[in-house]
């Protein structure tokens, strides 16, 4: 935080924080006046932010946060972003993001439930590594995650699984889209008797889309489950082209789709939903339209 301190405000070439290798045990705000701000790490397992605030610990989900980003522009690459709290302290945010056109390069989110809180903005994540346990990718940006490993862990007993939860309450742009990545568990324990779902919605409109990756575990044959205590108005769930042995579409819920049209899923390419060709950094590799 004293680096960020220093940075100049609201500038418009990009401005780099190199964070040397260790266990940064704080909470570091990006507030919107910090614009263009890069963090370079020296790796995800060697730099990493940790901290513990969480819902069970009697704070609100917002400001759980280990990482808030809320100026545009920002980056952050070869870091891990940790929240320690633990599954029996429900949710407890690693990154809450919002500010327009983040790029997450090689990073790694750890925790367990609501992870990463994509909360507003165009966002773009790029061979990170994520774990958690419920809803551990959630909210309402407009985010790509692309070449992703998604690791799942094991909750407490009696929580089932729900990697996504997507809160769009309404037909804007927002959502949540995984291509070509890779979704798993941590350890092979790690889904003995759990449930696990692609996703639930948390919002009325709610909008994710799992294109072009592999599902290497037995996901529910459901699929998607239902958001408990919240209506389902008109969710939009999609899947393209998945592998694996939990990429069976044969027994998916009702209110959820599949295809294999891509001139539907072009909607949702790097291209076409985040408008990536025109603010994703040239140094980070990605591809702009369907493999």
């Amino acid at each position: 935080m004293a680096a960020l301190s220093a940075c100049p405000n609201n500038s418009i070439a990009q401005y780099y924080i190199l964070i040397k290798q260790g266990i940064y045990e704080e909470y570091v705000q990006i507030d919107s006046w910090k614009t263009n701000i890069v963090f370079i790490g020296e790796g995800m397992d060697k730099t990493i932010i940790s901290g513990n605030k969480s819902y069970g610990g009697g704070i609100g989900t917002y400001y759980t946060a280990t990482v808030g980003v809320d100026g545009v522009g920002f980056m952050a690459q070869d870091i891990t972003f940790r929240n320690t709290a633990g599954p029996a302290n429900y949710q407890a945010v690693a990154l809450r993001a919002s500010g327009n056109s983040s790029t997450f390069y090689r990073c790694q989110f750890d925790g367990f439930q609501d992870i990463v809180y994509t909360q507003a903005g165009n966002q773009f994540y790029r061979e990170c590594i994520i774990l958690g346990t419920i809803d551990f990718i959630c909210d309402d940006a407009t985010a790509v995650f692309q070449s992703c490993l998604i690791e799942v862990r094991k909750p407490m007993k009696g929580q089932y699984i729900a990697i996504t939860a997507q809160q769009r309450n309404d037909n804007g742009p927002t959502g949540l889209v995984l291509q070509n990545c890779t979704l798993r568990l941590e350890t092979p324990d790690a889904g003995d008797n759990v449930a696990m779902y692609l996703g639930r919605p948390w919002g009325n409109f709610s909008l994710t889309i799992i294109m072009q990756s592999y599902i290497d575990m037995l996901i529910n044959s459901r699929g998607w489950i239902e958001f408990e205590g919240r209506p389902r108005v008109q969710p939009y769930y999609l899947e393209y082209q998945n592998k694996g042995v939990g990429a069976d579409i044969r027994r998916r819920v009702k209110w959820a789709s599949t295809t294999n049209d891509p001139r539907i899923v072009s909607n949702f390419t790097v291209r076409n939903f985040i408008n990536g060709d025109k603010w994703i950094p040239s140094t980070v590799p990605h591809y702009l339209d369907l493999l």
